[in-house]
């Protein structure tokens, strides 16, 4: 039986990365190669993948707990120590050192971006979190699994509890990934356009073809298409409706699936209908990327959130 109403937590689901911001001014080039040096002037660092999604529900007030898999180094240690305040964290063992994303950027944009580390579940993940994870689930107002395709989301046990969660009525919303496993039956998809069609073998199509069809295959409860600046389409068994966008000038996309399926599963957990939540998922997205995208998420006296880049939003 779901527990969605006032007050209600999430339960988020996935993999965690960490994501590395390092800022700088460029004044001249290497003498052994025509590429910029960047002065280093600092660095923002930040959770991603589920760690984003986990730490922008927190910081929106939503009681949430992380379930994950962490490596033993000091870059799990560095998000161990961002995610604490915020929220409650299950984790489980991870094997490849932690996943770190390092965007290097001057005053004119990106020069580079440097990855590391695979954060692969070990072989006892699944036994490692399987109570915590069931404990969670209970406690919820809805699941929200966050595939960022490291390999928390095809482990059995996860599965079967991601299955029973949604056999007792909790909402489970699914935020899938290119590289990522099969949703379980009964879920809320949310893919973008792009994922709706690959998961489809398509090279493209019509949004709400892709969503109905992807919602029969992996037989979902929903599936919700987002679209960026067009919005979403929202596909069940007996509705087909178009949601649209904010509308914004300027903003940075990064982050807004994450922002866009925590607010959706956040929605959920109040007790809103799909419809509802739905609505508010794209408005939330909106302002998360009028407002500079992940880059600009900051951790301000205990709380994740967005210190606003400037952007303005024109009224619809």
């Amino acid at each position: 039986m779901s527990r969605a109403g006032a007050g209600a937590g999430v339960v988020v689901v996935g993999d965690v990365l960490l994501d590395v911001d390092v800022h700088g001014t460029v004044e001249r080039l290497c003498p052994d190669a025509p590429v910029p040096v960047l002065d280093v002037a600092g660095e923002v660092a930040r959770p991603g993948g589920a760690g984003l999604a986990a730490a922008l529900l927190a910081g929106s007030g939503a009681a949430t707990t992380l379930v994950t898999a962490l490596a033993d180094d000091a870059d799990a240690d560095r998000l161990r120590g961002m995610l604490a305040p915020g929220l409650a964290v299950v984790s489980g063992p991870a094997t490849g050192g932690t996943p770190v994303k390092c965007r290097w950027r001057s005053a004119d944009g990106p020069l580079l971006r440097t990855d590391r580390g695979s954060g692969r579940p070990a072989d006892d993940f699944g036994a490692a979190v399987r109570t915590g994870l069931r404990r969670a689930i209970l406690r919820a107002g809805a699941v929200l699994v966050s595939d960022y395709g490291r390999g928390v989301t095809a482990d059995p046990q996860v599965r079967r509890l991601l299955a029973d969660a949604v056999a007792a009525g909790t909402p489970v919303v699914w935020d899938p990934h290119p590289k990522g496993s099969d949703p379980v039956p009964g879920v809320i998809m949310t893919p973008n356009a792009g994922e709706a069609a690959g998961a489809l073998g398509l090279p493209g199509g019509d949004p709400v073809g892709c969503a109905a069809e992807l919602r029969r295959r992996r037989e979902s409860r929903a599936v919700v298409v987002t679209r960026g600046d067009r919005g979403a389409v929202l596909v069940t068994a007996s509705d087909r409706v178009a949601v649209p966008a904010l509308d914004v000038t300027g903003g940075d996309p990064c982050g807004a699936g994450d922002a866009f399926a925590g607010r959706l599963a956040a929605a959920l957990a109040a007790g809103a209908a799909l419809r509802t939540a739905v609505e508010s998922a794209v408005e939330a997205a909106g302002r998360f990327v009028g407002a500079g995208g992940a880059a600009t998420v900051r951790c301000v006296d205990g709380r994740w959130t967005q210190v606003a880049a400037g952007v303005t939003e024109r009224a619809s």
